[in-house]
């Protein structure tokens, strides 16, 4: 059975995510980031319980610490038909007890298409690019 993979469309669409994504974790909108993800999308972050599903998510965030930076850029993107994964790396400031933490690090997120063609965020996985004995 053939599976078609991603088209330049659809490698386009999930790069045009990112905008988005930044700005709901810039503006703590969490409305609008759960808005890009399906409903039962799970994180996966650094040193912590998996999140799974709206309100365990939901939860997460509110206790994230604030940014005040963030980027990141995917470096590749590949998949078929409905899935596709992306990777790359990301640069962050969050701020913790008052003072601004840098974070360098890495992700890799899967996307799944929806029946009306949007690609969402499915599992979104994270990480430092420090050794866990220096955060």
């Amino acid at each position: 059975m053939f599976v078609p993979a991603l088209t330049p469309v659809d490698v386009s669409s999930i790069k045009a995510t990112a905008k988005p994504w930044i700005k709901a974790c810039l503006d703590r909108n969490w409305d609008a980031l759960l808005g890009l993800c399906t409903d039962d999308v799970v994180f996966l972050p650094p040193d912590e319980p998996m999140a799974s599903g709206d309100a365990s998510v939901r939860k997460f965030l509110e206790a994230f610490p604030v940014m005040k930076k963030f980027d990141f850029e995917f470096e590749h993107i590949e998949g078929q038909d409905h899935l596709a994964v992306a990777y790359g790396g990301f640069r962050l400031t969050v701020e913790i007890d008052g003072k601004p933490v840098d974070v360098k690090g890495k992700f890799v997120d899967t996307f799944r298409r929806d029946d009306h063609g949007k690609w969402l965020y499915a599992c979104v996985i994270w990480n430092s690019d420090a050794p866990a004995t220096t955060r």
